[in-house]
């Protein structure tokens, strides 16, 4: 990130995981000003993947059109406004709107701040996305540990709104940094009408787009599990029982700032192989270890259990991002067309292997349930190929 315009996207990067993350550890707080149930909580969670598909559908073909920065600065300024105001609402129905439309304005932030990457990965011929979303997993670890210390010491809505002000400020500053280095929009007939052309150019490279399904199933699984796993079936307090995704953020921002000076002495390819195997094998031998030892040792299987998913999270840390700038390559669409294109299947995807992992663990035991982002994690060896001749 050696000029002044990377790093300024990498700040934004960052500032959009810290609005975004801002309110997730306050959720049991947002619940009990609502008045509902954890079923119905969760419910209205999940809509917000009306808001995604709706950018999903629409987001690409516009920062084709009008460019990276505008993009940027519309998702961002409906993101920042509804993560600031979904504190304040007492209201099912308002929360829900709330929701929608921070689906809505992630996914628009998304699209067009990785086109902006590829963009600048073009002009240079250096791997930049993976770093990227370094530091987009930076935002997102520090904005967690610090929402979880002003819990109980800040009022919700001094905290999520201070925050959102300042990141959505930040974010408006480094996009005028970026200036003229941002991806300019481009006129023509197609992005005319954004809906009609991305169905008419719709072309799915499903090889790697299950990949990046498999490849995100360790992180989310951590992520939705991890805590629960830790407090139910090694018997860890509440509060130790966070530190798994503590471990994982951490593996997942080393492994995706520095996989660049990897691939200086082995291929992307074969880094991807080895990788997958790896990370899949550790994280699920040292979690059903972890879960063996605790029986007797809850302290050590607690501690192996860590081992496991520091490993996971390592040898996926840079498949995502790295996968993503394959099918980029691979497809003579636009970048932005492409992520969209992939985000809206992605997301059904997403859906479809959650439903999986929770009837899984609810069938049977967590740790069971666990077992299938491993192999998900080894499945990714299969698109190696495709990944390797796309980058050479």
């Amino acid at each position: 990130m050696n000029t002044r315009s990377r790093r300024a996207l990498g700040a934004v990067f960052f500032f959009y995981a810290v609005a975004l993350i801002s309110w997730i550890p306050r959720y049991p707080e947002v619940k009990h000003n609502l008045h509902i149930s954890n079923g119905e909580f969760g419910t209205l969670l999940s809509l917000g993947a009306l808001g995604s598909l709706v950018s999903l559908l629409m987001v690409g073909h516009l920062v084709h059109r009008y460019g990276s920065r505008k993009a940027i600065t519309a998702s961002a300024t409906i993101l920042f406004l509804s993560i600031g105001y979904v504190v304040h609402v007492t209201n099912s129905f308002l929360f829900f709107i709330c929701i929608v439309l921070i689906g809505a304005g992630s996914s628009g932030v998304h699209i067009a701040v990785n086109s902006q990457g590829f963009y600048e990965q073009e002009r240079t011929g250096e791997n930049l996305i993976p770093r990227l979303h370094g530091f987009w997993s930076a935002g997102a670890l520090i904005t967690a540990i610090l929402s979880g210390f002003l819990t109980g010491r800040v009022s919700l809505v001094a905290h999520v709104d201070t925050l959102c002000v300042i990141a959505y400020l930040l974010v408006l500053y480094f996009l005028k940094v970026i200036g003229l280095d941002a991806l300019p929009g481009v006129i023509d007939e197609e992005t005319s009408s954004p809906l009609k052309s991305f169905f008419s150019s719709f072309s799915i490279d499903w090889n790697l787009t299950w990949a990046i399904t498999f490849a995100t199933m360790v992180e989310f699984s951590i992520g939705d599990w991890g805590a629960i796993f830790s407090k139910e079936e090694l018997h860890m307090s509440a509060g130790v029982a966070t530190i798994p995704y503590i471990i994982c953020a951490l593996a997942m921002i080393g492994g995706r700032l520095n996989v660049h000076r990897i691939t200086k002495y082995i291929g992307i390819g074969d880094l991807v192989k080895r990788c997958v195997i790896f990370g899949g094998i550790g994280f699920m031998v040292l979690m059903s270890l972890g879960k063996f030892v605790s029986k007797t040792q809850p302290q050590v299987g607690f501690l192996i259990f860590l081992v496991g998913v520091f490993i996971g999270a390592l040898g996926s840390s840079f498949l995502a991002p790295t996968i993503l700038d394959a099918a980029n390559k691979r497809s003579k669409f636009p970048g932005s067309v492409v992520i969209a294109q992939i985000g809206a299947v992605n997301t059904i995807l997403v859906l479809m292997s959650k439903t999986v992992i929770a009837w899984t663990a609810q069938l049977t035991s967590i740790s069971v349930a666990l077992i299938i982002p491993s192999f998900g994690l080894m499945a990714v060896a299969f698109s190696a190929r495709a990944i390797k001749e796309a980058n050479a």
